[in-house]
């Protein structure tokens, strides 16, 4: 049965937020369930659970009372999302996640060359191949959760980290994923730095003479054209192609939003989606408008369906949840994540294995407690 499960543990990663696999997921959630059931026990429903669900269907009837074209393709993301997390309240503390993540790291390595020499069928995407030759495939953030795992446990950066790095590190690559090779790259640096040993005198001058190298380095000649066209938008990350299109996008959306008082406070609930009008100056003929669930951008996300209001709730959960966390670099690593994700992304609220991170973060102690009780049971 625990093979059973991880197995469909890696079926819902692999098909979490992706619009055409949502019967899989509800078989996913299904076979977590009759598991569940199993084991006999009385459900638990802890109270921010329950307030938590309380605040939904209030703004989810707000959205239903407009009407929203469409609002199930928004609305199943949340119902998914309250199933995962009371599944994991339930029954997550016998799960070995930081072993099953790694697993499915390979996994997607495995999917994302199958899909490259087109072996498979592409059942995320209706085409393989997007802009600029970049692969469309499944979920590419395992390597978000290992690490932020690495970080809350005081784990030190090993050899099974590093071979796992490297592997992402090529699907990231083959995905172009600006996001998530970002959030990647802060979160491997936080597991390896000492922030203590950095504030001694010889390593503030050795990081000084490092960045004043590579300043000259930069400035020379002798950087390689292609790496160079790149390097401009480490300092300028805003002039970058994708995230230029979505600063417009943001800003088109808050002109055409009209809000009034109401709506600034209480948004246009839960179902909601927006329309955004793309100029293609190249070929004017191709510019049109696109209808989105939202656009990409998570805290805008949450203020078009609950306004002021749920924006202040979730930002309000977030400082609660950073509060609880013990050790400063697992502080900035939720807070990295957090923030890059929702600033470029709606992921947070698509992707069920975001889930984990208040999970681990509220209930950390519980589980190390339920698994020594089990040792301690079986010896």
């Amino acid at each position: 049965m625990k093979y059973l499960l991880n197995i469909a543990l890696v079926f819902l990663f692999l098909f979490q937020g992706a619009d055409k696999s949502s019967f899989l997921v509800v078989l996913a959630l299904s076979f977590l369930f009759i598991i569940l059931i199993q084991n006999r026990t009385l459900p638990k429903l802890p109270a921010y659970y329950l307030f938590a669900g309380c605040i939904y269907l209030f703004y989810l009837t707000l959205g239903l009372l407009n009407h929203h074209p469409n609002a199930q393709i928004d609305i199943k993301f949340q119902v998914f999302s309250f199933a995962f997390y009371f599944w994991l309240i339930n029954n997550g503390s016998k799960v070995d996640f930081l072993k099953l993540l790694f697993a499915i790291n390979w996994i997607v390595l495995s999917i994302y060359f199958l899909l490259y020499f087109e072996v498979m069928p592409n059942f995320w995407n209706e085409h393989t191949f997007g802009r600029q030759g970049r692969i469309l495939g499944p979920a590419i953030t395992p390597m978000v959760y290992i690490l932020f795992l690495y970080l809350q446990n005081n784990k030190k950066f090993d050899v099974r980290l590093g071979f796992a790095l490297l592997g992402s590190m090529v699907y990231l690559l083959m995905t172009s994923n600006f996001m998530n090779v970002s959030i990647v790259f802060i979160l491997s640096l936080l597991t390896v730095v000492n922030l203590r040993q950095l504030l001694k005198p010889v390593y503030i001058a050795g990081i000084l003479v490092l960045g004043i190298s590579i300043i000259f380095y930069i400035k020379s000649p002798y950087v390689p054209e292609m790496i160079a066209s790149k390097l401009e938008y480490v300092l300028k990350p805003w002039e970058y192609g994708t995230v230029k299109t979505r600063i417009s996008d943001l800003n088109q959306a808050l002109e055409n939003e009209n809000f009034g008082r109401f709506k600034n406070l209480f948004g246009e609930g839960f179902g909601a989606s927006s329309e955004i009008f793309r100029e293609n100056k190249i070929a004017p003929s191709l510019s049109r408008t696109f209808s989105f669930q939202e656009i990409d951008n998570g805290f805008y996300y949450i203020y078009h369906r609950g306004g002021w209001s749920l924006l202040s709730l979730f930002l309000l959960s977030h400082i609660y949840l950073i509060s609880r966390i013990h050790g400063f670099k697992t502080k900035i690593g939720f807070f990295v994540i957090v923030l890059i994700t929702n600033l470029l992304s709606i992921h947070y609220f698509n992707y069920l294995f975001y889930l984990l991170l208040p999970y681990w973060i509220i209930h950390k102690r519980n589980d190390v407690n339920s698994r020594t009780t089990d040792r301690l049971a079986h010896r």
